[in-house]
């Protein structure tokens, strides 16, 4: 009887070992390939075998993910944890009219608490961020002005196995579906690499959303000569629910013509098409984005253009939004910013309806997780701009610090 006994508490804790052992890593017939938007682990170590500290260059050749908490891998096992979290302080001069007023703000432009996990070939990522619970121009929420959280991302994605061949190259196929990442804005975003300074101006001007809740299909190209993806959405942003009975499809290639040279890798070209709808009025929301980009290690740059059918809840008017950027470390830790955005609000109008704004930055990065920056913005509306929107003729000035684990 106690022999039985021992052998079946032996086959317990045998199967419970199983259980509890981390995963083991998978040999090139079970291997999925890494996404590029999986979050840098600093325990990971570098490409070249080296540990990861903050004197290394930016992604060599492609976008930085679409967010980057959950970098911290949990002892043993495939999961990872983090936050990343954005603190400014903020000086505001802004003209209305004939006057000057000036404000200054604390403020915490993001909070991300983000939860990584993969197994085999399935992943999943959850990102919680906090928002004011008040809407903009609103001054009262939850339990006032609160902050309060919701989903950023909440997604699952499969990577089926297509040939060992492809994937020993770099490609592959990723298949995901939930609140996803978009195609545009966090390519865009994940090229000029300072979001803590600014949104891109598809985001920040409300013409397309980071993330939005739908599917996704996307194939990387052997050899880093890009990738081509297309996705279905609800349309309304990760903010919102559906209003209505149209989805958004959107299309997207970013195609490195030039990666069989190590040196010209960066380059890269993009191209995107958004066909959908918004609101409860079922307001065309179109839009065409194209551009040039150099995804470099210490020099990171591009040039895009966006044409809209559709400006917020007027699927009549027509908009267009022009950036130029560039992001520079000349020497390791120092970070340089350069941004100019021009966005025309109606391009039908009688008078000009338009805003360029410019940012400039000069940042240090203290250690790997942390950066710290000074930024400079100044915003010049047209006279039916300022007049629409006032107070939208500023100059600000900001100290900020961004910590990212």
């Amino acid at each position: 009887m106690k022999t039985r006994v021992l052998v079946a508490v032996s086959a317990a804790l045998v199967v419970l070992r199983i259980l509890l052992a981390p995963a083991q890593a998978q040999g090139p017939e079970g291997a999925a390939p890494t996404p590029v938007d999986l979050p840098p682990s600093p325990d990971a170590g570098t490409a070249d075998g080296g540990v990861p500290s903050a004197d290394d260059p930016a992604p060599y050749g492609h976008a930085a993910p679409p967010t980057e908490a959950a970098r911290t891998a949990i002892h043993g096992s495939a999961v990872r944890v983090g936050l990343e979290v954005f603190g400014q302080y903020a000086y505001q001069n802004r003209k209305s009219g004939g006057d000057r007023s000036w404000f200054h703000v604390f403020d915490i432009p993001r909070a991300q608490a983000a939860i990584d996990g993969r197994w085999e070939r399935a992943r999943g990522r959850v990102v919680l961020e906090a928002t004011r619970s008040a809407s903009e121009g609103s001054l009262i929420g939850v339990a006032g002005d609160s902050l309060v959280l919701r989903i950023r991302e909440a997604w699952a994605s499969y990577t089926p196995h297509l040939s060992d061949a492809l994937e020993r190259a770099g490609g592959g196929l990723e298949l995901s579906a939930g609140v996803i990442p978009t195609l545009t804005v966090p390519e865009l975003d994940g090229t000029w690499m300072l979001r803590p300074i600014a949104p891109s101006g598809l985001e920040a001007n409300g013409l397309l959303s980071p993330a939005d809740v739908g599917a996704k299909a996307r194939f990387d190209l052997p050899k880093g000569y890009g990738w081509i993806a297309t996705a279905a959405y609800n349309g309304e942003g990760y903010t919102n629910r559906e209003l209505n009975r149209g989805k958004n499809v959107e299309t997207a290639i970013e195609l490195h013509p030039l990666a069989a040279i190590k040196e010209a890798l960066p380059l890269g070209l993009f191209a995107s098409y958004v066909a959908g709808s918004s609101t409860t009025a079922v307001a065309r929301a179109d839009r065409v984005t194209a551009g040039a980009l150099w995804q470099g290690g210490r020099l990171r740059a591009g040039a895009t253009f966006t044409y809209a059918w559709g400006f917020a809840e007027f699927g009549q008017q027509r908009a267009l939004l022009a950036t130029a950027f560039v992001r520079g470390e000349p020497i390791p830790r120092v970070l340089l910013g350069l941004r100019y955005d021009h966005v025309v609000r109606d391009t039908n109008a009688d008078e000009r309806n338009a805003f360029s704004t410019i940012w400039g930055t000069a940042g240090y990065r203290l250690a790997l997780p942390l950066e710290t920056f000074l930024a400079l913005t100044r915003t010049i509306p047209t006279t039916r701009a300022e007049a629409e929107i006032p107070g939208s003729n500023t100059w600000e000035l900001r100290a900020i610090a961004r910590v990212v684990f």
